[in-house]
């Protein structure tokens, strides 16, 4: 494996790797970027409550749902995440994440003004913005926030905090649906009569530009420090797309696996987010405000709790000797959630189901922490955010667009009945749990020797 100069970090600087600042510090910018990500996936989930009032309002099918919760994203993911990564690593984060607040707060608002399938498709492409710019510039910063050793946790709360917001979206989804289905008629100033899905869209996007004020006059631009193995922190000459190729080409084997694994693993909670309300809706006739307060209840308590476990076991095991210590957090909390994967659609109670959901976010969403926070650790200072970039490319193609057009296309094409989404949960959630843990056993070894590398370097 080649050393850290092969991997473009040549250019000397002034700030070494021992100097960061106060954790209390790191911690606020964690609670910050925390709210950011509540917001943004408030915005982005709530459409998982109004699939079949959106459906019935624009002739759409299952599959075309699917599109709208996942390539929308994979597609703005394609053409401007890495750029705004590469923006991220040679400018400034903190002013980067504010515009991105604002822009995807406009995005969700247009989301209540479509018309049509493609009107509605565009804006969910821009509500997108909020994770592509958030997640590779906000690791970015934790990176320079946190030593190597102490970022597991710091990332999972980051990141915990998306399964908090897809809760808090649920919630309060469900509260304004049903105080929204009470009313004869929906219309807002300026705008007009409404459905009952575009108000929710638009009443969800109204916390962002708050948000977006807070974040730029309360957080300050960190210092970039070095990554693991490198004396010093690469200059500014070093933030350009040639040089994360080349890190790429110097480590292909290793960030394929990575990724690959982690967006398997993430496709299995990607679909069940997606998919999981219709199903109580279709199969145990709940109602989308009921189903709102309750799976967003367990998305707060369990999807919380077990992103945050996932990057604290995998600190324990860092401290403990394993250098693989983040996939192999990532390896047992996707074995963890095979059984309930397979038997929360198909049990008869819808109480059993819950329960048994509950425990399958606990175990399922521990490697979102755990194994994404080995990311920035691989990755030199100024190709961080591009790094993080090209992971969430992967992650939205195979897990947010992959994870519920797989379930749709199996409920559409192979039961052809929209009552069978639960056995199309049970057979494509598991698989991919199935596949994921694999990917992730095989890139236990390159990663430690990575890091054996780097120690001789």
């Amino acid at each position: 494996m080649p050393n850290s100069q092969a991997a473009g970090a040549t250019i000397p600087v002034t700030e070494t790797v021992s100097n960061y600042p106060p954790e209390k510090r790191g911690w606020y910018v964690v609670f910050v970027l925390c709210c950011c990500n509540i917001v943004a996936f408030i915005d982005r989930q709530i459409i998982n409550l109004l699939v079949d009032e959106i459906k019935a309002d624009l002739f759409l099918t299952d599959t075309q749902i699917s599109l709208l919760q996942g390539l929308a994203f994979a597609l703005f993911y394609a053409t401007i995440a890495v750029p705004l990564g590469r923006l991220a690593d040679g400018g400034n984060r903190r002013n980067l994440i504010a515009i991105g607040v604002i822009v995807w707060t406009v995005a969700a608002f247009a989301c209540g003004l479509a018309t049509d399938f493609w009107s509605l498709f565009v804006a969910r492409m821009f509500v997108g913005v909020g994770e592509a710019v958030l997640t590779p510039a906000g690791y970015s910063i934790l990176a320079d926030l946190f030593r190597e050793r102490r970022l597991g946790l710091p990332v999972s709360v980051m990141t915990g905090s998306t399964f908090f917001g897809s809760g808090v979206a649920l919630l309060a989804g469900g509260f304004v649906i049903a105080s929204l289905t009470t009313m004869d008629s929906i219309t807002l100033p300026f705008v007009g009569a409404l459905e009952l899905w575009q108000a929710a869209f638009m009443l969800g996007a109204t916390p962002g530009i708050v948000v977006a004020v807070w974040f730029f006059f309360s957080v300050r631009e960190p210092t970039r420090r070095a990554g693991l193995g490198q004396r010093h922190a690469p200059g500014d000459a070093e933030a350009s797309f040639r040089h994360a190729v080349a890190y790429w080409r110097s480590n292909g084997q290793l960030l394929t696996l990575v990724y690959v694994g982690l967006s398997l693993l993430a496709a299995a909670q990607f679909a069940t987010g997606a998919w999981a309300p219709a199903f109580f809706i279709r199969v145990h006739d709940m109602q989308a405000a009921d189903i709102g307060y309750v799976y967003g209840l367990l998305f707060m308590v369990f999807g919380t709790s077990g992103v945050v476990f996932g990057g604290w076991l995998a600190d324990r095991l860092h401290a403990s000797g394993y250098r693989d210590g983040n996939l192999r957090a990532a390896l047992i909390g996707g074995l963890g959630a095979l059984p309930m994967a397979v038997a929360f659609p198909i049990v008869p109670s819808p109480s059993l189901s819950l329960a048994l959901i509950g425990l399958f976010m606990f175990f399922g969403t521990m490697p979102f922490g755990a194994g994404t926070a080995v990311i920035p650790i691989l990755a030199p200072p100024r190709v961080r955010a591009q790094l993080v970039a090209i992971y969430l490319l992967f992650a939205n193609f195979i897990g947010q667009a992959g994870g519920p057009w797989f379930v749709a296309s199996v409920t559409d094409r192979v039961f052809g009945r929209p009552e069978a989404v639960g056995y199309s949960l049970s057979i494509v959630v598991s698989t991919l749990l199935v596949a994921g843990a694999l990917t992730c056993w095989t890139s236990l070894a390159p990663l430690r020797r990575y890091f054996d590398d780097r120690a001789s370097a």
